[in-house]
């Protein structure tokens, strides 16, 4: 069990500019033998409930000032670059500890522990705490792996997706493991399949800080709706709300993380976090919002009038990333719309903005597309900074809708047309470097 190694000691390599994926095990390692090393290696909640705050960075919910954004060269220029979608977003920083390195670092501890525990001999004591290990690490690796697609793949197509390049999948511990830049179907095969297994292995009762069954059919269902498999997706978000339907009502309830599927959050320093008053939204967002709608009440007001949104959650300034009931109520109303069961999917909406609104009265529509049409402006609303705005944006463009972003700064315009090679994020160098795995070209 040597090549077996504790993530502090690989991030100490990681910071002598080793890429993640080459990273060579120290002398001064800690192995994990017994299951609860194992679940306390799981349970290092800065990096097991980690999301990349880019797939927000780069979204169309916000909006800087000319000013603010120069200020950022100084300090992010990695984030005031992919603010503009720019050619060279790097420049002449070779790592990303942010998205990459932090997204295969849970990758590799999921890896740890799926190899570690087929070391320990099950008996009637230990099968419980053994099953939720392995089921922990296998969706650690799913939400990994899904995360990293949404950033540095195109979106599941079911025409293209054998040849388009995904993103590696190290099934292995040792860190000398060659990896390719296996297909968008390969990656998300491994994330359905790791996903599948857990199902069996993890416990009925809702944990925020583990997965639970109804957290698992909640990835599973995202996952699904993301590859545009829409009956799956629904029957995947049906079965989270049946094990648990927690939607929160906000006339009378606060959002409280503790409440939720799962954890998910930025804790390195997130550039978009409610303390900072020049993260604006969008003013046609926040006029989408009623003046019953309790979500208003998310919003405060800058010196200069501009609304920017406030952490929920009760989790500081950090935004909510995990899974959530609310999330699950949208995939089910998107889907049932889909499949053309427009009454069911308003049913299903109009239940959630009941919890949302002081005085609701029910939507009614004539068409599926007018259904649909108000589900995904709801979604909007709901999810602002959950981090999943840019991968709905990628899955709208391949069913072609054909979205294109602007930004304004000052007298100059910045567009990301909606073919554009830049909705793919590009690989830190260092891993092209040392890996050799290909770039997504710009």
């Amino acid at each position: 069990m040597n090549k077996f190694i504790i993530f502090f000691i690989v991030m100490g390599c990681l910071s002598c500019g080793d890429g993640f994926l080459d990273v060579k095990p120290s002398s001064n390692t800690v192995v994990p033998t017994t299951l609860d090393d194992f679940e306390q290696l799981l349970n290092y909640g800065n990096l097991v409930y980690a999301y990349p705050d880019m797939l927000d960075v780069l979204a169309d919910d916000y909006y800087l000032e000319e000013a603010y954004w120069k200020t950022q060269f100084n300090y992010l220029p990695i984030v005031a670059n992919a603010y503009i979608w720019a050619d060279d977003i790097f420049e002449t920083i070779e790592s990303d500890y942010q998205n990459w390195e932090k997204m295969y670092a849970q990758v590799f501890y999921a890896n740890v522990v799926l190899e570690g525990i087929n070391n320990i001999q099950l008996n009637a004591k230990n099968i419980r705490q053994h099953n939720q290990v392995q089921g922990t690490a296998l969706f650690l690796r799913a939400w990994a792996l899904y995360n990293l697609a949404q950033l540095y793949a195109p979106a599941y197509k079911e025409s293209t997706a054998s040849r388009d390049l995904g993103v590696p999948i190290p099934l292995l511990s040792d860190v000398n493991e060659k990896v390719k830049r296996n297909s968008v179907v390969e990656v998300y095969h491994r994330i359905l399949t790791d996903l599948e297994t857990a199902i069996s292995l993890v416990q009925a009762e809702v944990d925020f800080g583990r997965p639970s069954k109804a957290a698992v059919y909640a990835l599973r269902a995202r996952v699904l709706l993301a590859m545009g498999i829409y009956e799956e997706a629904l029957d995947m978000a049906t079965k989270s709300i049946n094990v648990h339907d927690a939607l929160v009502d906000l006339d009378g309830e606060e959002l409280d993380y503790k409440k939720t599927l799962y954890m998910g959050f930025e804790t390195n320093g997130p550039f978009i976090q409610s303390n900072n008053q020049n993260i604006q939204i969008k003013q046609d967002l926040f006029d989408s919002y009623d003046l019953n709608d309790l979500r208003r009440s998310f919003f405060k007001f800058n010196a200069q009038g501009n609304p920017y949104y406030v952490s929920q959650y009760k989790i500081g300034n950090l935004f909510f990333r995990g899974l959530d009931t609310d999330e699950q109520y949208l995939i089910k109303a998107e889907c049932e719309a889909r499949l053309g069961d427009k009454d069911q999917a308003m049913a299903t909406l109009n239940h959630l903005l009941k919890h949302v609104h002081s005085s609701y009265v029910d939507k009614t529509v004539v068409t599926k597309e007018e259904a649909l049409n108000i589900i995904l402006q709801e979604r909007r609303k709901q999810l602002v900074f959950r981090g999943l705005r840019w991968s709905d944006l990628k899955r709208y463009n391949r069913d072609g809708a054909n979205i294109s972003l602007t930004r304004i700064l000052g007298e100059k315009s910045y567009t990301l047309p909606a073919n554009s090679l830049k909705w793919l994020f590009p690989i830190p160098s260092n891993e092209i470097k040392i890996s050799g795995i290909p770039q997504n070209i710009r």
